[in-house]
């Protein structure tokens, strides 16, 4: 993880996701638990995953993530892992497509008559 700098990795078996394991995982499951270093990663991952289809408009994803309490989203092709959303995606999302909505209005504050 710290290698390709990411705080999670999908846990992928026989090639169907079956958990994710994150930086907090590691500390709160393996290292305040003084787990051997050694342990399967079974031992600390998030084994309940929640998911959402590539096919999904953006939206669907704010609504799943509007109502768990974790920051990353595994985004599935019917049973095959194709990525991972997180909050700060979205968030950069929702900044640039306000930013081109609030333009026109911006520009029409700033400009002043001769």
């Amino acid at each position: 993880m710290e290698q390709h700098e990411v705080g999670a990795l999908l846990v992928v078996a026989n090639e169907r996701l079956v958990g994710i394991a994150t930086d907090r995982d590691l500390v709160v499951r393996g290292l305040a638990k003084r787990l051997d270093p050694d342990a399967p990663i079974s031992e600390v991952m998030s084994d309940n995953v929640t998911t959402v289809q590539g096919s999904e408009d953006v939206t669907e994803a704010l609504k799943i993530l509007r109502g768990v309490r974790f920051r990353r989203l595994p985004v599935l092709e019917g049973e095959t892992v194709t990525g991972i959303i997180t909050v700060d995606d979205l968030l950069v999302t929702l900044v640039v497509e306000l930013a081109a909505v609030a333009a026109p209005i911006a520009a029409s504050v700033v400009e002043r008559p001769d």
